[in-house]
């Protein structure tokens, strides 16, 4: 695949430089599969009446960086940390007392299960979303795809290059937050 030139997306042509292929890596074939292949399904969801305290404890509980957001089976929503953050607690307002409706991201980006985990790279870079709802044909949820599951992907690709490294620090990192 040649760059000549032809670069698209939301950066300067001159930013790019080409990464030398090291052998036994990541290949295009890889983010040309579908979402299906990394996409979890185990994901919460959450009615638009909810209130925001529920959905964090859900959220803290599983280890879910955001929950989907459902009137029925229709996908509407998504409430992220983010949201949370941004939304709820800067705002100073009662998570206990604020529903999901009134802070969620309505009509999130969506993906297909069969379409390409580029796209969904495409829609998480442009829109700077770090949880892309999968969906089926009908609109009905199927699972998630997150940053998470990209950096997975590449640590499957570096298994021994990544899970080998010693940590720069005595002890490591103590939780899943780096702290």
């Amino acid at each position: 695949m040649s760059m000549d030139n032809q670069v698209e997306g939301d950066h300067e042509p001159g930013e790019l430089e080409s990464i030398p292929h090291q052998g036994g890596g990541i290949q295009l074939d890889s983010i040309k599969s579908p979402v299906s292949r990394i996409m979890r399904t185990q994901i919460g969801t959450t009615s638009p009446d909810a209130t925001v305290l529920d959905c964090v404890q859900v959220m803290a509980q599983q280890h879910y960086g955001c929950v989907l957001v459902e009137d029925g089976a229709r996908l509407i929503g998504i409430l992220s940390e983010r949201d949370v953050v941004t939304r709820v607690v800067n705002e100073g307002k009662d998570p206990s007392a604020e529903r999901v409706r009134d802070v969620m991201t309505m009509d999130p980006e969506c993906v297909l299960a069969d379409e390409e985990i580029a796209y969904a790279l495409n829609i998480m870079k442009v829109g700077g979303f770090r949880h892309v709802p999968v969906v089926h044909q009908d609109g009905a949820v199927a699972g998630i795809i997150s940053i998470r599951d990209v950096a997975n992907l590449v640590v499957e690709h570096f298994r021994s290059e990544v899970l080998t490294l010693r940590p720069k620090t005595a002890s490591g990192p103590t939780t899943q937050h780096g702290g």
